[in-house]
């Protein structure tokens, strides 16, 4: 019995020792994996007790040194210095899991002894709790992930690359366009232009006469569409380079009065431009478009009345202001008035419920005018605001620096108000006087204030016989160029090339009075280096004239210093003339205000009668 009792408890005992064994050759297998694991996949492993202290530890943590075991992540902070600060982050973390009992997941930076970068590691901690459910303590577990970070990064950062390099070919190529646009596809329109005015002078029939009349406004509204979407893409691709400079504003007001007075009161309406004497600090070409598409604005939309141009100063500030009695704008129309392709209802009504020149006005406009108003407000750093009172009008600012002032680098948001109370108006630099409403129109002058003279177009020929050079490499253009010459009595000699200019000169006796030229020729040559070698042949008397679609500021700049007018295309044949007649009679500089005025006018060319082919022949052969 005894023997047999004996027996069955050995078995017992060989049995739990066969289990024992067993277990620890699991756990010898399990450590051995964890060390495998450890060592290809830089695995971080190890467990803490419900203090916090490390019980068992495997990878980056055991390598704090053999008495990492039984230490806190401050202790480890504590011994190790900066080297360590992470583990203050991932005590608290592990004190947070203790207290709620669910695991978090967190990236955790490492900075290993012995190691000259730190390690990146994907971290789970979780909860140890005994089958009772009890919380004993923290598994961590971790995956460096460093080379992984790294290599995502580098994909990434190649990506963007491609992308910022797609990008720039892309606006590379817009560039491209634009230039294009500016430039090659203007000069059809320039000849047509040219062409349609001559066809014009010669018909007699009435019917005939308002055929070319459509045409004409069918270019037009061509035209301004070309102008504005090149306007839009240049300012989006970021292809506008401002230029501030100190100028007085009554160099752009008056300019612009001057030239929108005629087709105001062409329209019933009466547009009045009150002088300043501010100066302000601004970009005066991108200024120049952004007071222009207001004036568009205000005439296209003001029927009868007036429409006011002024300024007021406030503090530092010039306020340079557009007012128009015309139909207003809806006030919930405001906020989207200089949005691209925007075209609401007036307070009048649709497009379709005007008239006459009203409709085909509503019809012309494209949406596109206060849309680069704002574009170019952002791009200088103003302020524009509008305010507006329905069948009242409209009044637009612009708040430019003084020159007194330092203007702040950092661009001002365009700014849309509230509609206006009939009471408000217009407030301009003399002019004390509320804004004009429907009883008090512009048109009625405020008492002591004077009106300043109106410039219109000279109505002259040009002095017949006279020679004009004529460099253009557009064949059409230079075609309409030399008819258009040849019509006003001057002898054309025309050429599309430098070359064959000179070659034209050289085998007639006279001298140009004349040169009118593009500025981008064949073979990067330009016509401002053209002019000025004439000039240098014949003498400085010589006028010059380029007719370009380059608005470079340099080119602006180099062409008043050196006396020679700039016009860009495309140009109406009316003030073609009136500039060719300045520059002839008068030796006038840029847009009739420039260089060599006062000067006597040079004798007509010996030899040579209005209406000579020959030399023009001679020049293309």
């Amino acid at each position: 019995m005894l023997n047999r009792i004996l027996g069955r408890e050995q078995g017992e005992q060989r049995e739990e020792l066969a289990r024992l064994r067993a277990e620890n050759a699991a756990l010898k297998a399990e450590n051995a994996l964890l060390n495998r694991l450890s060592a290809p996949a830089p695995l971080l492993a190890f467990v803490q007790d419900n203090d916090l202290r490390y019980v068992w530890a495997k990878g980056p943590v055991a390598a704090f040194g053999p008495g990492v075991l039984g230490l806190t992540d401050l202790d480890i902070r504590n011994g190790r210095g900066k080297s360590a600060e992470g583990f203050t982050t991932l005590h608290a973390i592990k004190g947070r899991i203790l207290e709620t009992g669910r695991g978090e997941r967190h990236m955790f930076r490492l900075e290993i002894p012995g190691e000259t970068e730190s390690r990146l590691y994907d971290l789970v901690l979780e909860p140890h709790r005994e089958p009772d459910g009890r919380i004993t303590g923290i598994v961590g577990l971790g995956l460096d992930i460093t080379v992984e970070t790294a290599r995502r990064g580098a994909v990434a950062l190649a990506e963007a690359q491609a992308v910022k390099a797609e990008a720039e070919r892309a606006n590379r190529a817009k560039s491209r366009f634009l230039a294009a646009a500016s430039h090659d596809l203007r000069q059809p329109f320039q000849a047509m232009r040219l062409f349609l005015h001559l066809l014009e002078t010669r018909l007699t029939d009435d019917p005939q006469r308002d055929l070319a009349t459509k045409l004409t406004e069918s270019l037009d509204a061509t035209e301004d569409l070309l102008n504005a979407l090149v306007q839009i893409s240049a300012l989006e691709a970021a292809t506008v380079t401002p230029t501030p400079t100190r100028f007085a504003l009554s160099t752009v007001m008056e300019r612009l009065a001057g030239e929108f007075r005629p087709l105001a009161a062409a329209n019933g309406v009466k547009l009045r431009y009150v002088p300043t004497t501010a100066q302000v600090n601004s970009d005066p070409v991108l200024l120049d478009r952004m007071v222009r598409n207001l004036i568009v604005n205000a005439v296209r939309h003001t029927r009868k009345g007036g429409i006011l141009i002024g300024c007021r100063r406030r503090g530092t500030t010039a306020q340079l202001q557009v007012w128009d009695t015309g139909c207003g704008i809806p006030a919930d129309q405001l906020p989207f008035i200089f949005d691209e392709f925007y075209r609401g209802e007036t307070a009048a009504g649709t497009p379709t419920a005007q008239s006459g020149q009203a409709k085909r006005d509503a019809q012309h406009g494209l949406g596109l005018g206060l849309a680069i108003v704002k574009k170019t407000a952002t791009l200088l750093g103003l302020t524009v605001t509008v305010v507006s009172t329905p069948n009242r009008g409209s009044g637009f600012t612009i708040t430019l620096p003084l020159a007194e002032t330092v203007r702040a680098p950092a661009p001002r948001p365009i700014l849309v108000t509230e509609v206006r109370p009939a009471a408000a108006g217009p407030a301009t630099e003399p002019v004390k006087e509320p804004p004009p409403g429907p009883a008090q129109h512009p048109e009625v002058k405020e008492p002591g204030t004077a009106e300043p003279p109106v410039k219109e177009p000279s109505k002259d020929q040009p002095p017949s016989g006279v020679l004009v050079a004529l460099l253009e490499d557009d064949p059409l253009q230079l075609a309409a160029l030399e008819a258009m010459v040849e019509d006003w009595g001057c002898v054309p000699l025309a050429a599309s090339t430098p070359e064959a200019l000179f070659e034209g000169l050289d085998k007639t006796d006279a001298t140009p009075r004349l040169v009118i030229s593009d500025n981008r020729l064949p073979g990067n040559r330009r016509g401002m280096d053209v002019i000025a070698e004439i000039r240098k042949r014949y003498g400085g008397d010589v006028g010059g004239m380029l007719v370009t679609g380059d608005t470079d500021p340099q080119l602006m700049e180099q062409a008043t210093a050196a006396g020679v007018v700039v016009v860009h295309k495309p140009i109406a044949p009316p003030r073609l003339q009136r500039l060719v007649v300045d520059a002839l009679q008068n030796g006038t500089g840029q847009d009739g205000t420039g260089a060599g005025q006062g000067r006597a006018p040079a004798p007509p060319s010996p030899g040579i009668s209005p209406g000579s082919s020959r030399i023009a022949a001679a020049a293309r052969s």
